[in-house]
């Protein structure tokens, strides 16, 4: 600031000078410490499904979605539009014009749906993917899940500088002077809408991200999720390492962001890596008998397996030998070294049941007697990940391409790599809500319902992901004379042609061509086991990592349930006259929870809907209140409902019995939370 200062003293045009001093003066005082970076202009968002009409916000098609115009007039299919900027006016034919949104505008969603596939039964999960700009669908799961999100798993684009993502539709390189602010401008704005989404007390953001950009994400983190604990896992994801210079990468990184607090992660299952060591302590102090005494009684055998446990022994008690045979068969094994010193377990006796499926018994030859074995499989993570199960080529591209016949989509995960994030954080929350906003190939889903079968688990999984075409895909359509927005276009986009097929694919067992899917979800390791002809020998043999996924066949596919909605915008005062109920209903749907499959609006005129195999019913007109009551009394199942009353008063009498249940007001709480949501989202 002192060379801006002296600079500044040169000035020779006192009012400039004074001028330029104010200036500065004001940008000194809200410099930012830590990280800092550019504000760009807003990002837009090309919204091909909305008709262009006066008064519209509208972009070329083949221009920049950010060189705005307004539409003035439409006569004969040419539209008279009024640039933003410069306010020259310009002739365009109205199809060659797309509507579009600035964030930061009021917005109205809603959700059309698409396709759906239907594998499991009315209890299973309906999870959902979204084709939508992911900001403008983190602000409806906003008005849909405040608060309610367990865990987040996000894979943003790396910012390689290789143009694979797009900052107000333009693709961002590395010849772009701007691309690391552009980038964390882009991710700012995301990470400040998903903090909303997340459970404050107990959910987890999971975010993967290379070297490009992870020390400057890290310090995002900081500021967005102030009061959070940050953690950096290595993944070696790529064992073989790239072809870079100086260095063959052979990792990338996961940010586990947690709130402050307990113990929120499960244990991580190892059982292709066991930590084996006998029960009998063997520590160098204090592994006494007399250290803890309740740490001294048998453990019962019967027919070489784990038959119980017996009190805590007395202490004028003293066992003849470690193994005491008894007429029953039953064998009492006591703590009791090779020099007949009295030891200790290591494992009280009001805690040891609780790890009774980690103990076996073993023949020691030497002393011939039985010995309590604990082979520990589940541990605290650690910061390094490097399972061969987490290869993103073999678990990754090559699963991807298999379901796929063919390749469609550059980098997935390892399924496996995402399973094991998703263990962590909701392994042990069976109904958890898993959001994933940059959806991609639809790795997310898959591996949720991997962990869902594994444990008969109910989780629901909600993918984001927009319809971008690839660069090279773009330019090969635009030869053919098509435009975005065209169906023959939009087909081949990511949503469309990769992760909704995938999704599909995976739930039904099937490949695109409709064959099913050979192999198992089985990932395999070699271990030695006692060899059952001789005692103190062992063998090598081929065993699974996971024998529960083991024993999945592909082809199995998943009893599960999805649904595909594209988001799109409703005009406000349609809205406010109770028009939209049809397109909004698939969002009211998953508001209540998603159960059941979605409904539709069969009659346009209904007095109220009662949807009991969806939890729900909305109040339609007010005046057949009484009737709903008795239709909600029928139905204990129904948790959540809407009343559509503009009246305040109104509906507070109307949902005074039902402070069990959750209750809205159409149209206000829905119109309010987006007017309301324009000016918070800082």
């Amino acid at each position: 600031m002192a060379a801006i200062h002296d600079l500044l003293a040169q000035v020779q045009d006192e009012a400039l000078r004074s001028r330029l001093e104010q200036e500065i003066n004001r940008l000194s005082k809200t410099k930012k410490f830590g990280l800092v970076f550019e504000e760009h202009l807003p990002e837009c968002t090309p919204l091909y499904d909305i008709p262009v009409k006066k008064g519209s916000l509208a972009a070329k098609k083949t221009g920049s979605v950010s060189d705005l115009y307004e539409v003035c007039a439409i006569k004969e299919g040419m539209a008279t539009c009024c640039h933003k900027v410069t306010k020259e006016k310009e002739e365009i034919p109205a199809e060659d014009l797309v509507c579009v949104a600035q964030f930061g505008e009021p917005i109205y969603p809603y959700l059309k749906l698409v396709d759906s596939v239907r594998n499991g039964g009315d209890s299973d999960p309906w999870h959902t993917l979204i084709e939508a700009d992911n900001y403008h669908a983190l602000q409806l799961l906003e008005y849909l899940y405040a608060g309610k999100v367990d865990c987040i798993y996000i894979d943003p684009p790396y910012n390689t500088g290789a143009r694979d993502w797009k900052y107000n539709n333009h693709y961002v390189d590395s010849n772009d002077a701007y691309r690391h602010s552009k980038w964390l401008s882009f991710m700012e704005k995301r990470l400040r809408l998903a903090r909303k989404i997340l459970n404050p007390g107990t959910g987890v953001i999971v975010i993967a991200i290379d070297d490009n950009e992870l020390n400057s994400l890290g310090l995002l983190i900081d500021e967005v999720f102030d009061g959070y604990k940050k953690f950096c896992i290595t993944v070696v994801h790529n064992p073989n390492g790239n072809q870079g210079k100086n260095f063959g990468i052979t990792n990338e990184f996961l940010f586990f962001v947690l709130p402050s607090g307990d113990q929120l992660l499960s244990l991580e299952n190892r059982v292709d890596a066991p930590d084996i060591r006998p029960l009998r302590d063997v520590s160098g102090n204090s592994n006494l008998r007399t250290d803890a005494r309740n740490c001294f009684y048998p453990i019962y055998v019967k027919d070489q397996k784990i038959a119980g446990f017996g009190d805590v022994c007395e202490d004028s008690f003293h066992p003849c030998s470690a193994n005491i045979e008894r007429e029953d068969g039953v064998t009492e094994i006591y703590p009791i070294d090779a020099s007949g010193i009295e030891k200790k377990w290591v494992f009280a006796r009001n805690t040891v049941e609780s790890i009774t499926d980690e103990l076996h018994i073993e023949w020691n030859n030497s002393r011939k007697i039985w010995d309590v074995i604990r082979y520990k499989t589940h541990f605290t993570y650690k910061s390094v990940w490097n399972k061969k199960a987490y290869n993103a080529n073999s678990y990754g591209t090559k699963l991807l391409n298999k379901i796929l016949g063919e390749k469609r989509f550059d980098y997935p995960k390892s399924v496996y790599g995402v399973y094991e994030c998703l263990k962590a954080v909701c392994g042990n929350k069976k109904d958890a809500l898993v959001v994933d906003f940059f959806s991609g190939s639809g790795t997310t889903l898959h591996a949720l319902n991997l962990l869902n079968a594994e444990d008969k688990g109910h989780r629901r999984c909600i993918m984001i992901t927009n319809n971008e075409v690839s660069e090279a895909e773009a330019r090969s359509l635009a030869k053919k004379g098509l435009k975005p927005g065209d169906d023959a276009w939009e087909k081949y986009g990511i949503a469309r042609y990769v992760t909704w097929p995938r999704t599909v694919c995976s739930i039904k067992g099937i490949n695109t061509k409709g064959q099913p899917l050979p192999g198992d979800y089985g990932t395999y390791h070699e271990e030695y086991i006692p060899d059952t002809g001789a005692k103190g020998k062992y063998r090598k043999v081929k065993a699974a990592d996971n024998p529960v996924l083991a024993d999945m066949k592909m082809s199995d596919g998943f009893k599960a349930n999805a649904a595909f909605f594209k988001l799109g915008f409703l005009d406000k005062t349609s809205v406010a006259l109770g028009r939209q109920l049809a397109q909004l209903l698939p969002v009211l749907w998953l508001k209540a929870g998603a159960v059941g499959p979605c409904p539709q609006l069969k009659e346009e005129k209904a007095d109220m809907l009662v949807l009991p195999e969806n939890h729900f019913a909305i109040l339609i007109d007010e005046k057949y209140y009484q009737d709903f009551a008795v239709q909600i009394d029928l139905h204990p199942e129904i948790r959540t409902i809407y009343i559509v009353t503009d009246s305040e008063a109104g509906y507070r009498e109307m949902i005074t019995g039902y402070t069990h249940r959750d209750t809205y007001q159409l149209y206000r709480d829905y119109l309010d939370n987006f007017r309301i949501n324009t000016g918070r989202q800082s």
